[in-house]
């Protein structure tokens, strides 16, 4: 359990630091507040829109990035400026904004993820919207990382150990491990 919390902590600051990078140079948008919430939960509420990406190798856990919406329209506009996006495009372009910013920030992170040669990795980006939460499992280790902006806040949450989800992310049971 220990190394657990550890592994949490190491993944956490890299996020919190390569996310205020990323903000920063790409959208001119500074993170004025960063909290780490350690209470226990048993659910991570989600905002209006998020990105979970799975994480191998030694991380081993999933990643979820959690808009609110305020943030999202800045973020859009600020990443697709100068790009002519037909209107009928506009909410294909929305949603890829919020998925490519997890991505790029994720995959920057591996550098600081990967120990000596280990190879870690990454699942394509899927976007939930409008989902309520993540609840926990039995097994599940839960991490969030908040973080404010001028316009608006969102959430960095890590859920762990990997070996709880399937390919596509859904929580694996006993039951379906003891088949394999």
């Amino acid at each position: 359990m220990r190394q657990q919390a550890a592994r949490f902590k190491a993944v956490a600051a890299s996020l919190a630091g390569r996310t205020k990078t990323y903000l920063t140079e790409h959208a001119d948008i500074d993170v004025t507040e960063v909290h780490a919430v350690t209470e226990d939960v048993d659910h991570l509420k989600l905002r209006q829109a998020s990105a979970v990406i799975g994480v191998g190798g030694s991380v081993g856990m999933l990643i979820a990035f959690s808009f609110s919406q305020e943030l999202i329209g800045v973020l859009y506009e600020r990443l697709t400026a100068g790009i002519g996006i037909p209107p009928d495009q506009e909410a294909v372009y929305r949603d890829a904004t919020v998925t490519e910013i997890a991505n790029v920030i994720v995959g920057n992170c591996t550098a600081d993820f990967a120990s000596h040669d280990e190879r870690v990795s990454l699942s394509p980006p899927i976007l939930l919207e409008d989902a309520k939460g993540i609840s926990r499992k039995k097994n599940a280790m839960f991490g969030t990382i908040m973080m404010v902006t001028p316009h608006g806040p969102f959430d960095i949450h890590m859920v762990g150990p990997q070996d709880m989800f399937d390919d596509y992310l859904n929580y694996e049971s006993e039951n379906d491990n003891a088949a394999a």
